[in-house]
C-alpha cells in the first residue's frame, strides 16, 4: 500500500493494496465499522455484488479490485447469519475500506469536511453522488433517516458537519423531509453523500 502522505486516487489502487489493508488494519477497520454502525443508530446496510460493481465504477475503482474487496469483506465481516462461515459486505465496511485505500487516516480522513466545505464538496462531486443515490434508490429510496445519523457517521472519520447543514443540502437536492420536529434525509442520498466523501474528500 502506498505509505506516502499523498492521497491515492482510487483508480490507482491495486489488489495488493486491498490484501495489505485487511491484513494490516483489520482491528482499526473493525473499530471504525462498529462506530459507524452506532452512528447510524444500529442500522446496517448490506451491499450486494451488483451494487458494489455500480458504486465502484462510479468511483473509478478497478473491477478486479472491487471484486477482491467483496471477497475479502465476506471473510472479514462480522455481520452474518449465525452459524454461517461468511459474512456480508456492508456500506460501513466498504466506506471505511475506500478511505483507507486512499491512504487517508481512519481517524482524521474526513477532517476537511465541515459546514463550510460540505456544499462545495457536494457540488464538485454531484454527478457521482446522484449516480450512487440512483443505484441505492431501490434499497433506501423509501427510508428517511434523521439528519443526525449522517452527521454522526461523518464525524467517525474526523469530519464535522452539523445535521442542519446536511438537511439544508439534502433539501436543495430534493431528498429531505420533516417528520414533526425531526429533520430527515432520504437514505439513498445520505448514504451516497457519505460514501462519496470517503472516496473523494481531500
Amino acid at each position: 500500500m502506498n505509505r506516502s502522505l499523498d492521497v491515492v486516487h482510487l483508480s490507482s489502487v491495486t489488489c495488493e493494496d486491498v490484501e495489505l489493508l485487511y491484513k494490516e488494519k483489520a482491528r482499526h477497520l473493525h473499530e471504525k465499522i462498529d462506530a459507524t454502525r452506532d452512528a447510524y443508530f444500529g442500522f446496517i446496510f448490506p451491499i450486494n455484488r451488483t451494487d458494489l460493481s455500480a458504486v465502484s465504477e462510479a468511483f473509478e475503482l478497478d473491477y478486479q479490485v472491487a471484486q477482491l474487496i467483496y471477497k475479502k469483506s465476506k471473510e472479514f465481516s462480522t455481520f452474518k447469519v449465525p452459524g454461517r462461515k461468511f459474512g456480508q459486505l456492508t456500506n460501513h465496511i466498504y466506506g471505511a475500506s475506500v478511505l483507507a485505500l486512499r491512504g487517508k487516516s481512519l481517524d482524521t480522513g474526513l477532517e476537511s469536511v465541515s459546514d463550510r466545505s460540505i456544499n462545495e464538496l457536494a457540488a464538485a462531486n454531484e454527478d457521482v453522488i446522484l449516480e450512487i443515490a440512483g443505484v441505492r434508490a431501490s434499497w433506501f429510496g423509501r427510508i428517511f433517516f434523521p439528519a443526525q445519523a449522517f452527521s454522526n457517521a461523518i464525524s467517525v472519520f474526523g469530519g464535522n458537519v452539523s445535521p442542519e447543514a446536511l438537511f439544508a443540502l439534502a433539501k436543495d437536492y430534493g431528498y429531505a423531509s420533516v417528520a414533526g420536529s425531526r429533520n430527515t434525509i432520504r437514505g439513498d442520498f445520505g448514504i451516497a453523500l457519505w460514501l462519496t466523501l470517503l472516496a473523494r474528500a481531500p
